[in-house]
């Protein structure tokens, strides 16, 4: 019997309610760790322009035991996911296993995201998915650009091992838009993965993603949806990324943390769950601040017509010095920063920019009113946490 053919989702209906909260809350809670931008690999489509001779970039191996002694105060805090990225994760092997066996006795769970090009048979995959048995989590990446170098049956091996030895697998797959044949082909063999579930990403103009032809979506995927950042990247060099996706190995944006090495990654998690305009884009999206653009000329500077998918506008917008600090600049006054503040307890139930906003500022004679909710907000917070 033939296999069913695996449809890539529409984002109009794709997503509940339920689904987008989830993904909206889990900054909270989640660490990614990008190892290396050393890889085996090197795809036409990489967004961090990973290949083989990026060896150097690896995490140092007494760096990882630095982070890895934090675990127990991370958990604590409330991190209950970290995950592992690259390049290829996997050439930082003693890294990886440093950081994922404090996680886990510290009660954090670990996932990985590999191009699994370690499968070369169905029993070395199993050896390496044995070998690290601290990652529960398995995101296996495979599209038509993986397949120059990664044939589909070694990503079936690593597929079979993982579900074998009782790992959780997503199948993450890119494509183009119109698919091409390619990745139609690719499509068809992974609709047999039954027991996996699947992450489609249309290819992003990023890294050497920007010389691949990508065409016009034939999709709604609006650029007014929601940031769905899953939580901050720690570096292999230490610096801090505000997400894994378009702005993972880009310095020059105004969500800057310093370096991992200089203080604890507690302290950076906390002032990065209070910056005021990732908390707006997290919950609203563009159409503020593009309003705001609007209203002060600066949309010039931007393409026209604009890109559909979040990412991409974020990053020309956070790429442009005059637009980054304008609305910088905008979210930090009083006003303003009150207003995110209760949006981001009232949507994500999350109160530390609240709590910071009144310590700082304790009330604005334009937003009483405003003052008065988060006071109330806050005042009702103690009360059940009493």
């Amino acid at each position: 019997m033939a296999s069913p053919r695996l449809e890539i989702p529409n984002p109009e209906v794709a997503m509940t309610l339920e689904e987008l909260a989830r993904i909206q809350k889990s900054i909270a809670s989640n660490i990614t760790f990008s190892l290396t931008l050393a890889c085996p690999l090197r795809c036409s489509h990489c967004i961090v322009d990973a290949s083989p001779e990026l060896g150097r970039t690896t995490m140092p191996i007494e760096v990882a035991r630095y982070y890895s002694s934090q675990m127990d105060d991370l958990a604590k805090y409330g991190i209950r996911n970290i995950s592992f990225t690259g390049g290829e994760p996997f050439l930082a092997g003693k890294q990886m296993t440093v950081l994922a066996s404090a996680a886990q006795s510290a009660g954090i769970a670990c996932g990985v995201v590999t191009s699994a090009h370690w499968a070369r048979d169905l029993e070395t995959a199993r050896q390496v998915v044995n070998e690290y048995s601290e990652i529960q989590s398995w995101d296996i990446s495979v599209d038509a650009f993986h397949e120059d170098f990664v044939s589909l049956e070694i990503v079936k091996n690593a597929y079979e091992a993982a579900i074998e030895l009782k790992r959780n697998v997503t199948i993450r797959f890119s494509y183009q838009e119109p698919l091409s044949l390619r990745d139609l082909k690719v499509l068809e063999f992974i609709s047999i993965f039954e027991e996996a579930r699947f992450s489609c990403q249309r290819v992003r103009p990023v890294g050497r993603g920007e010389l691949v032809q990508i065409g016009m979506p034939q999709k709604y995927n609006p650029w007014i949806k929601p940031c769905l950042t899953q939580g901050m990247v720690v570096r292999y060099d230490g610096s801090i990324a505000p997400c894994c996706l378009n702005l993972v190995e880009d310095r020059d944006h105004p969500f800057q943390l310093g370096q991992a090495t200089a203080r604890p990654l507690k302290e950076i998690h906390e002032e990065y769950m209070v910056m005021p305009l990732l908390q707006l884009i997290r919950a609203l999206g563009f159409s503020e601040p593009m309003r705001w653009l609007r209203e002060a000329g600066l949309d010039k500077l931007l393409p026209n017509p604009l890109p559909d998918e979040a990412c991409e506008i974020c990053a020309l917008m956070m790429r442009r010095p005059e637009i980054a600090s304008f609305l910088t600049d905008m979210v930090e006054t009083p006003e303003m920063r009150i207003r995110i503040a209760i949006l981001s307890a009232q949507i994500f139930g999350e109160y530390r920019l609240l709590r910071t906003t009144v310590e700082r500022f304790g009330s604005c004679a334009d937003c009483i009113e405003e003052f008065q909710i988060a006071k109330q907000l806050l005042d009702d917070l103690s009360c059940r946490s009493n």
